[in-house]
């Protein structure tokens, strides 16, 4: 598993599909800005942010996968830090308590300004996340460029974390460092469940990033076919309400 970065593009995977695992982590970085990025257009010079989790990369086939020689195996230990192992979903209630004692907080950043609950968050671990926010985790801390834990579960589809957040306080209207809101991150991804968490939380719908995109928009733009459904439901509800009102 490789923990979060800031590229967000279009993503077809719904929030059943499992997240992808492997077994080592490698450690995230906070400068991974593309052009192709669905929040920038490719001839705007206006910075953008946004989220994508690595995926595993492939590797040149080996003689082995090949059938040209047998196997040798030989075991790698593999250490993890704590931030790692959150993200694995890896960690207990009495290593969080070791933790928090070693470290005289659970919001310790990582070198590159993550914290425990932003990997757990951004790699769906339920049983991660919930430890933290008991140990005291600050559901609303910033990585770089603003991100929180809530829009990178916003981001990877996981809305039973993200209905968990906003439930013990995490800001559903904050923006990212150009604007970009956890709707407008789960719209983009195609995540219509995580959607309608959000939604059900009467944020702003309208609300727009720095370049004038709504999370409407932007599910159009990156071709979120389940998200952009999704929203359409929510503005003829809304529009539906309001005439029904007005009688």
């Amino acid at each position: 598993m490789v923990a979060p970065t800031y590229k967000l593009q279009s993503s077809t995977n719904s929030e059943d599909d499992e997240p992808i695992r492997p077994a080592q982590v490698n450690a995230p970085t906070s400068s991974t800005l593309h052009a192709s990025s669905i929040l920038l257009d490719a001839n705007s010079t206006k910075r953008k942010s946004a989220f994508l989790p690595y995926r595993p990369q492939s590797t040149v086939l080996t003689n082995l996968q090949r059938g040209n020689t047998e196997a040798t195996f030989c075991p790698v230990e593999v250490s993890l830090s704590f931030h790692e192992r959150a993200g694995q979903g890896e960690i207990t209630e009495e290593q969080v308590n070791a933790e928090l004692l070693r470290q005289h907080s659970i919001d310790i950043k990582d070198s590159h300004g993550f914290t425990p609950l932003h990997w757990a968050a951004s790699y769906g671990q339920m049983v991660s996340t919930q430890l933290l926010v008991a140990a005291g985790a600050n559901v609303n801390s910033l990585a770089p460029d603003m991100i929180t834990p809530l829009l990178l579960a916003a981001a990877g589809g996981h809305n039973e974390i993200v209905r968990f957040l906003l439930d013990r306080g995490a800001s559903g209207t904050h923006m990212d460092i150009v604007g970009n809101t956890a709707l407008m991150y789960a719209a983009a991804g195609n995540h219509p469940h995580t959607c309608n968490e959000l939604l059900s939380k009467d944020l702003d719908f309208s609300a727009t990033n720095e370049n004038g995109d709504t999370a409407y928009a932007l599910a159009v733009e990156n071709g979120s076919h389940l998200a952009q459904a999704l929203l359409e439901q929510y503005m003829t509800a809304v529009l539906t309400a309001g005439a029904f009102g007005n009688i």
